[in-house]
């Protein structure tokens, strides 16, 4: 997600590069082009003598806006989709008439980037307000000092498309009412004030979820209700106990230095559980 997750202006590749080179000058081997279950699978990697496996795969699948007309156009570019795409290669510019759905870093990131890709107009719409808004202060500041227009308490409802080309994206105005499970103030639709936004390209950016295609064991491994791996809070370990899982394939999206700081607990864990010592004395963490 480094490599393909984040736009180079705020991580310069040539900054990743020094970091992964630091790491393969400890002796770490690594296979590139390789996916697990298809290049191989938890039961080959333990047949090869690996005693155990850390799972760190995060979470690259992005979630659709659910709204009519998403699916009616290539005019609708999922967000974690289209920057791995950027990272990768790709500078044509999105459209000329941007729309980012959604209120998180990766919003800001898709917008910012649709900009500096020849976008002349980027808007980001956001359900809440800038209070509740859950992308860095700093990087919401500097997407409006660029020029990004941020609709808050706007909540998108479908996509116009006309002759198989995005034409706007219709929308309706939110109030906050109550506190949702997340704690924060639920986003009420304030009748009859729809509105619509002409724009020639819609950036879903309203979240992420796990890939675990291909990551079943002989038993197979468990899951949580939100789709993530399960693991004992203390050991980090799955229901398979040589299969060790953190990062974002646990936890859900969050920080990169949260999934590093995961990791390193991971490492505790496996040297432990490697030397046959007691894994029961490691500190659980926070869900």
């Amino acid at each position: 997600m480094l490599r393909v997750g984040i736009p180079d202006y705020r991580l310069p590749p040539e900054v990743l590069d020094r970091e992964i080179g630091y790491l393969l000058k400890t002796g770490i081997k690594v296979r590139t082009g390789q996916r697990l279950g298809r290049d191989f699978s938890l039961e080959s990697l333990k047949a090869e003598g690996f005693d155990a496996v850390l799972l760190a795969v995060g979470a690259h699948l992005g979630l659709s806006a659910g709204i009519p007309g998403e699916n009616q156009s290539q005019g609708v570019r999922n967000a974690v989709d289209w920057l791995r795409q950027v990272n990768l290669g790709e500078r044509t510019c999105p459209g000329r008439r941007a729309v980012v759905i959604g209120g998180g870093n990766v919003a800001v990131d898709a917008a910012r980037v649709a900009r500096r890709l020849g976008s002349e107009s980027v808007t980001i719409v956001y359900r809440r307000t800038r209070q509740e808004m859950p992308a860095y202060p700093e990087e919401i500041e500097d997407a409006l000092a660029e020029g990004i227009d941020i609709r808050f308490l706007t909540v998108p409802t479908r996509v116009i498309v006309r002759d198989g080309t995005v034409a706007g994206i219709e929308c309706i105005r939110t109030e906050l009412g109550p506190p949702d499970d997340s704690g924060r103030r639920r986003p009420v639709p304030v009748a009859g004030s729809e509105f619509v936004i002409d724009c020639d390209t819609v950036i879903p950016a309203i979240g992420q979820r796990i890939d675990l295609t291909g990551a079943g064991g002989p038993e197979g491994l468990q899951t949580t209700a939100r789709g993530s791996l399960a693991v004992n809070s203390c050991t980090l370990q799955t229901s398979l106990p040589y299969v060790f899982a953190a990062g974002d394939a646990v936890s859900g999206p969050a920080t990169v230095i949260e999934a590093v700081a995961a990791g390193h607990r991971a490492v505790e864990a496996i040297d432990r559980f490697l030397q046959a010592q007691d894994l029961s004395t490691l500190e659980a963490q926070p869900a």
